[in-house]
């Protein structure tokens, strides 16, 4: 006899953000009774909501977070004869923190109906405009740049962020129409090599002027510029 919880959900949240603490996939061996009360805590202290519903498929609770930044410890709770609880750390954190280098409001601007497709659970594309971030921060490392301590680059040495504002919506984008593409030759797959070729042009003219030393500010030499996908220091 054994209770399976599994909670499923993002590593990273911003404040203010919808976010889905899903249970759904959780199981009890077939020697084991059936689930009678599933619960969901969306921060140590806050107390367990109840979730159990009908089915399995009520088994989640979307959340939004507010406050300042700061890791939340989520749990679930499942009872089928006996109780067992699991637990995961969530970072959530403000805008300031997050400082994505795009948001939703460019990506609109660009394809207005595109909010439409968000996931259930979900209100917004904040996760994949983080993910460009993250692709960029790897290209960039990908390509020699480091601080004056040889580290992978941080998203705070992006000084400027209108420098990568194009590269990173153009990902976003990309991203997320390859995403929901359900054949080849759709719209969808159309849009996503669109949109991956619009990234690639803005790579390759973006001029980025970083602080490779952390003091907050750009000094002479801490440029880089694109030029046939290599990276050169001015």
């Amino acid at each position: 006899m054994a209770i399976f919880p599994v909670l499923d959900t993002e590593d990273v949240i911003q404040i203010g953000d919808k976010i889905r603490l899903n249970g759904t996939k959780s199981f009890v061996s077939k020697d084991n009774v059936a689930v009678t009360l599933v619960e969901i805590e969306p921060e140590a202290g806050n107390g367990f909501i109840t979730v159990t519903g009908t089915s399995y498929k009520d088994w989640y609770l979307d959340w939004s977070y507010s406050g300042a930044t700061r890791t939340v410890v989520v749990s679930l709770r499942i009872t089928a004869g006996t109780t067992t609880t699991v637990t995961q750390s969530i970072s959530v954190v403000t805008s300031t923190d997050d400082y994505l280098f795009s948001n939703d409001y460019d990506i609109k601007a660009l394809e207005p109906d595109i909010l439409k497709y968000v996931p259930e659970g979900r209100k917004s594309y904040l996760n994949v405009h983080r993910e460009a971030q993250k692709k960029i921060l790897d290209t960039l490392d990908e390509a020699g740049y480091t601080d004056t301590e040889g580290l992978k680059l941080t998203k705070a040495a992006v000084v400027d962020i209108s420098e990568v504002r194009a590269w990173s919506k153009y990902l976003a984008l990309s991203f997320i129409f390859r995403g929901i593409y359900n054949a080849v030759d759709d719209v969808f797959a159309e849009k996503a090599r669109h949109y991956e070729s619009m990234a690639s042009k803005a790579f390759d003219r973006a001029k980025i002027r970083l602080d490779l030393d952390g003091d907050g500010e750009i000094a002479v030499g801490e440029a880089v510029e694109v030029i046939s996908r290599d990276l050169v220091r001015e």
